[in-house]
């Protein structure tokens, strides 16, 4: 014979108070492990914000120091002729690959960390490997950049096929009474253009790259 025991109502009061404390206990570490992972994207996030700050500080000091030394040569016969030593090339280079992603055996790389392209070229992943300008060692922060100066004309020599814009130069002539004279008159020049691409390598092997394109 079946035999039912009977709870008072003190013990059943007991077992809704376990029920829900279990409950509460459930969702008190999901609501903990939401919050851990909160905080952990939270510090991805910043870090991440850190980093494109750095190296876009980074980037623009590498630019400087390329328009700087450029600002040497452009527009006159030192430019027409590749510098490598400098990072410095006359031509567009059009088949450069700049990042190395793209998996065309015929493209040019750059020599970013200076280890002969890490072998592409012998092992015909790549038709040449190109030198950047010389390293700027690594700022406090701890990002290192190179650069390469690209001249935007199809060959080497006068720049009659460059990419360039017009920029007006000031004459001398101010009117009908100075047309006599051997005074200048008012025209304009082309001024070429220049790509230069930095690299930013920080911390953790992170890596960024700058393009601006200048004309002088």
């Amino acid at each position: 014979m079946a035999c039912h025991a009977n709870l008072s109502p003190q013990e059943q009061q007991k077992g809704v108070v376990l029920i829900i404390t279990l409950i509460a206990l459930v969702a008190m570490t999901l609501a903990v492990i939401a919050l851990v992972r909160s905080v952990d994207t939270g510090n991805v996030v910043a870090g991440n914000m850190a980093f494109k700050q750095g190296a876009a500080l980074a980037g623009d000091s590498g630019t400087e120091a390329a328009i700087t030394w450029l600002s040497g040569i452009a527009g006159v016969a030192a430019s027409q002729n590749d510098d490598v030593g400098n990072g410095y090339y006359a031509t567009s280079q059009e088949t450069l690959d700049m990042t190395g992603n793209s998996g065309d055996s015929s493209r040019s790389l750059v020599d970013w960390d200076g280890n002969d392209c890490n072998g592409a070229v012998a092992g015909g992943a790549a038709a040449a490997c190109i030198q950047p300008a010389p390293l700027i060692p690594a700022n406090a922060a701890g990002y290192a950049t190179r650069y390469i100066i690209h001249r935007l004309c199809p060959s080497t020599g006068l720049p009659n096929n460059c990419a360039s814009t017009a920029t007006t130069i000031a004459g001398t002539s101010s009117g009908a009474k100075d047309y006599t004279t051997k005074g200048g008159l008012s025209g304009t020049a082309e001024a070429e253009y220049y790509r230069i691409t930095t690299r930013v390598r920080g911390p953790r092997n992170t890596t960024s790259y700058v393009e601006t394109i200048v004309h002088f």
